[in-house]
């Protein structure tokens, strides 16, 4: 059988966690299984696990491409109290609350991909305070709260 090339390679990974991302975000990290992305990407779960031994790799892989998904939703142009507010219209949004389910799962249920949520929740206190600097802490701490009362009603 032939190598197959790098750009192959990284084509069927690309593949494989554009799958990952959708299903994290419908069905649930859970729910998720090797089985279920090999029947959405025509990968063999050999295949998949090849590239993605155990199932934390996932969540470990896919951290910049929930964090921008993110950031799509939140408006950093109108100074603290915009993010704020989109912030709390996001909260009505299925994709961004499957987001923040995400990254809150990942925190309490297993360690192998806390650095996930952890980094995340890090990258973005970060970003708030770079741009709005140290008053954007207790808001972010506020709006986090807000948010998991949303998760849980």
């Amino acid at each position: 059988m032939p190598k197959r090339s790098k750009e192959d390679t990284e084509i069927t990974v690309n593949m494989i966690m554009d799958s990952v991302l959708e299903q994290m975000l419908t069905i649930g990290y859970d729910q998720m299984s090797y089985t279920t992305l090999s029947r959405a990407t025509g990968v063999s779960r050999t295949g998949i696990s090849h590239h993605f031994p155990k199932k934390a790799d996932f969540a470990l892989k896919s951290q910049n491409r929930v964090f921008d998904l993110l950031l799509t939703h939140l408006d950093f142009d109108s100074g603290l109290t915009g993010f704020s507010k989109s912030w709390q219209a996001s909260l009505q949004s299925s994709q961004f609350l499957a987001i923040l389910r995400l990254m809150i799962h990942h925190i309490t249920v297993f360690d192998g991909a806390k650095a996930f949520s952890l980094q995340g929740i890090d990258r973005l206190f970060a970003l708030l305070q770079e741009q709005y600097g140290e008053e954007s802490k207790k808001e972010l701490e506020w709006l986090l709260g807000l948010a998991v009362i949303r998760l849980v009603n």
